[in-house]
């Protein structure tokens, strides 16, 4: 006889579920949907990307993955996916730099990845690169202008190796186009500087065939706030401005191809970026048939970097999980390089837990996920093929686009770039300081009690770079035999606004820094929050508002519940605060009363409500909601406080 627990299990086997209409799925969605905007199966983003709320097998835009966009094939032995660390080591001396090389390997880093210093010369080479280590490793090298010299003294270097040079492979990465994109005054000086680019890289192509030399850096364009099909439109474009003058200099396109690498960084959006990545390698290979590559395209070679954008100074540990979570879909889209941003990075005090963390990111997505392992994560989901497949050709209507107006340089000195960053700009830093988007621990979820670090970049201030004084090749050759370091080969300057420098938690960071001068100077910065009617009717209220004014670096001290004005008004002159909200907008009629008597007795408060009809702003009374702007108001708010501060004393 069948056991009845053996019955329940054989019926389950032979269970079948009916396949659901989608039609039936979106009534029942529709039915339980709770959200505040109206039930929308399908919409349209701001990029003029279609999103839905549910995907199938019709979403597939091709019947399988097209070998470019899967980028590397299941391997029998071997990682299937094989993606390098970039974490640079840093130094001021060439046997400091030498030491954190080492060490960086040692903790399992797999490329020698580190930033120049200026005081790096000729025969600190012999010390960065002992014997046998570029026949282990390959070289991981990004920096700015630094790396033109450098270039020169690894050839000057390899040179006094005689018939055995090192087999030097990876990248050193500049991407010139970098300075005028910063700002408009850098276009005259960008040529000289170019050209000295161009020589450097033609004379290392012929020296070091499998060192990539050409960089493009698209990480500026995520910098910039440009949307995703706009970064990989403007990065392609910047591309063929490289090639189109690298062939003036003789070099064919297959090997242009050969020594490109593209730059991105990749930002929260998790999915997107996924698809931008995977939208990549698809222009790519679209581009090589445009230059008529013929055979085998050189594969796409693509360095990642997470997003220096959204890390913030408040709550620096959010950092890490930001990190974590761009290094993974870095590494689903199947990058070739991979820099995580320490987390402390954005602070103006440093440790080495950031850098160690950074790494270890690395080494748990490769050893603990083993994402190593697999070879297209994303390949054949209905979502992400859809969304690659509306990046690419709205990325590449956007690179025509860029290309019919005479490519990325005319669009800098027509000044459309500068135009369109800075509008850009604008609105995402409006959107953090509404809260449309949430930047966990900074406009959202502040901690009051929290000790903020400083920061020590991002505030959209001037910043200081460096170009090259243009030399000719055997000027720069000479010098460097003759012992001249990278710094003799440099000018500075400053550049004159931050408008690829600004984080976006750069000015409410700066208003916390306001705040906690004005609290060291006065003592405290607080807020009376007043609750009426039953808590029911004014908690959610009250957490809002504490919430709200932490992100200015106001403490807030409670009172409630109140249920008539007179409770309100004993606890105002109890305490004597400079600004006071009045929560429990349903009591409309015993706020105005309060505000009533408020005003009689003269008390000089700034008023606030978290709701409430318009009544209450006639009474002069400063409303605020979800969508308020944060920094405009606290910033006015607190200029209007230390004026009443510095009146008083």
């Amino acid at each position: 006889m069948e056991k009845k627990s053996e019955w329940k299990l054989s019926a389950a086997r032979s269970a079948s579920f009916p396949q659901p209409a989608i039609r039936e799925w979106l009534e029942r969605a529709e039915k339980s949907w709770k959200g505040e905007e109206p039930f929308r199966p399908e919409r349209t983003d701001g990029d003029g990307i279609r999103v839905k709320m549910l995907y199938t097998k019709e979403d597939l835009p091709y019947g399988t993955v097209p070998p470019e966009i899967r980028g590397t094939a299941w391997k029998r032995q071997g990682p299937a996916n094989r993606w390098r660390s970039a974490q640079p080591a840093a130094g001021g001396t060439a046997r400091e730099l030498s030491e954190n090389i080492g060490k960086s390997l040692d903790r399992g880093q797999d490329t020698v990845c580190f930033s120049l210093p200026e005081t790096l010369r000729l025969e600190d080479l012999d010390l960065l690169f002992p014997p046998g280590l570029l026949d282990e490793y390959p070289i991981a090298v990004r920096d700015d202008v630094k790396t033109v010299p450098f270039l020169w003294m690894m050839q000057a270097w390899a040179e006094r190796k005689g018939k055995n040079p090192p087999r030097i492979r990876g990248f050193v990465g500049f991407d010139p186009l970098v300075l005028p994109l910063q700002s408009r005054e850098f276009l005259p000086r960008f040529f000289p500087v170019y050209e000295g680019w161009l020589e450097a890289v033609v004379a290392s192509g012929e020296k070091f065939p499998e060192l990539r030399t050409v960089f493009v850096d698209g990480t500026v364009y995520e910098r910039g706030a440009l949307s995703i099909p706009e970064q990989l439109a403007f990065a392609f474009a910047a591309f063929v401005f490289h090639a189109e003058n690298l062939r003036k200099k003789g070099i064919p396109p297959s090997d242009i191809f050969s020594k490109t690498v593209l730059a991105f960084s990749v930002g929260s959006s998790f999915f997107p970026e996924i698809a931008k990545l995977r939208a990549a390698k698809y222009l790519w290979k679209l581009l090589a048939k445009a230059y008529q590559i013929g055979g085998d395209v050189p594969k796409i070679t693509i360095y990642a970097e997470t997003s220096p954008v959204n890390k913030t100074a408040a709550d620096p540990f959010v950092n890490m999980l930001r990190s974590a979570n761009e290094a993974f879909a870095a590494v689903v889209g199947q990058v070739d390089f991979l820099h995580v941003l320490p987390y402390d990075r954005v602070l103006a005090e440093k440790t080495g837990l950031g850098e160690r963390i950074a790494l270890n990111t690395h080494h748990i997505l490769r050893e603990e996920a083993r994402m190593h392992a697999v070879a297209d994560a994303a390949g054949g989901s209905y979502y992400i093929e859809s969304l690659t497949k509306q990046i690419i050709e709205r990325a590449w209507q956007l690179f025509l686009e860029i290309d019919g107006k005479g490519g990325i340089l005319s669009l800098l000195e027509k000044g459309e770039w500068f135009e369109t960053v800075r509008n850009r700009k604008e609105e995402r830093i409006r959107s953090v300081h509404t809260g449309e988007t949430k930047l966990i621990g900074t406009n959202v979820y502040r901690d009051p009690k929290e000790k903020i670090l400083s920061g020590e970049e991002g505030k959209g201030e001037g910043a200081e770079v460096l170009l090259l004084a243009p030399r000719p090749p055997e000027e720069i050759l000479s010098l460097v035999q003759g012992g001249a370091t990278i710094g003799d080969f440099l000018e500075k300057a400053q550049i004159p606004d931050g408008l690829l420098n600004e984080r976006l938690s750069g000015r409410l960071e700066s208003l916390l820094a306001e705040s906690r001068t004005f609290i060291k100077e006065a003592g405290k910065l607080a807020v009376g929050l007043i609750g009426f009617g039953d808590p029911k009717e004014h908690r959610r209220e009250m957490d809002f508002a504490l919430s709200f004014f932490a992100v200015g670096g106001f403490a807030c001290v409670e009172c409630g519940p109140v249920r008539e004005a007179g409770e309100a008004l004993g606890f105002i002159e109890r305490t004597s605060l400079p600004v006071y909200c009045l929560c429990g907008f349903r009591k409309v009629e015993l706020l105005l009363d309060t505000v009533r008597k408020i005003k009689e007795k003269g008390i000089p408060a700034a008023l606030f409500s978290t709701g409430g009809d318009g009544k209450l702003a006639e009474a002069g009374v400063t409303v605020i909601g979800e969508k308020s702007d944060r920094y405009r108001i606290l910033k006015g708010l607190l200029e209007k406080i230390m004026e009443m501060n510095g009146n008083e004393a």
